[in-house]
């Protein structure tokens, strides 16, 4: 573990330029470069509900389970915090606000004072046990969170029995990597594809290990979590148990910001694992 290597492939990728035709693949290299990658793996053995949601532009009720799953490759077109373009990634929340704030920032930029936005959400439950890559700091003064409460001790855990060398090196390198996570990056492509070659990388060396990414929620000010499920993961392992369809009204508030406020909404447990349909009332 060379700290000396880790420190250049920091400035390297500080130093990429996100127009680069082969900018991912440069990224790719540099992570790879440094030699030992530390991934942090942490299982979740219970069930747990997820969130996912789904804008769209008319009142339509989604009538089948793969309008509402994960994202098919081809309609990946641009990077995110977890992939690449044309990479399926089935992207949740731990619960309702969470999942809402992911696309608050979108629902602000294409709404007008006067639309009505329509969104269906996906209540799924996993089936099986999730180990997830977690990215959370080493310095215990910045788990401000519940998240990097939680999983900061995990981590502490993990390391304990660790070289001091190992431990150093580790700690470098995931205090970079929280401070990528926890970054808007909305407009800030270079953040995407260090965070989201990172995440390929890890998924690829945990192989069968990991079945995705979990990190709060940058919107939500680190108040909620969001997971990042692999495409097989989702497909093989997720199941839907509810489905709800809402309709909400952009008014503007006091200040001339956006609000927005829930109109209808329809819930249902009608869901047809066979065929793959749901049923609304």
């Amino acid at each position: 573990m060379d700290i000396g290597k880790l420190k250049t492939a920091f400035d390297k990728l500080e130093n990429l330029d996100p127009t680069d035709e082969l900018v991912y693949e440069k990224a790719f290299f540099i992570f790879n470069s440094i030699g030992h990658l530390p991934v942090f793996i942490y299982p979740v053995e219970k069930r747990v509900e997820i969130f996912r949601t789904r804008t769209h532009e008319s009142p339509e009720y989604f009538q089948n389970i793969s309008d509402i799953e994960i994202t098919p490759r081809k309609s990946v077109k641009d990077f995110a915090r977890c992939n690449r373009p044309f990479q399926s990634i089935f992207y949740c929340s731990e619960n309702r606000p969470t999942s809402f704030m992911e696309l608050l920032e979108y629902w602000v930029e294409t709404k007008n004072f006067g639309d009505k936005l329509y969104i269906t959400m996906g209540i799924w439950g996993n089936i099986k046990p999730m180990n997830l890559i977690i990215i959370t700091t080493p310095d215990v003064n910045k788990r401000v969170s519940k998240f990097d409460k939680l999983h900061g001790k995990a981590y502490d855990e993990h390391l304990k029995n660790k070289s001091e060398e190992e431990q150093k090196f580790s700690a470098l390198f995931f205090d970079y990597m929280f401070e990528k996570f926890r970054k808007p990056a909305k407009n800030d492509l270079k953040t995407y594809i260090i965070t989201s070659t990172y995440c390929n990388l890890a998924l690829i060396l945990a192989n069968d290990r990991a079945d995705g990414i979990s990190y709060p929620s940058v919107p939500f000010q680190g108040n909620g979590v969001n997971i990042a499920l692999k495409e097989d993961y989702s497909k093989n392992h997720l199941k839907l148990s509810q489905a709800m369809w809402m309709e909400f009204e952009v008014t503007p508030t006091k200040e001339n910001k956006h609000d927005f406020t829930e109109s209808k909404s329809i819930l249902t447990d009608k869901i047809n694992q066979v065929n793959g349909t749901i049923q609304w009332e």
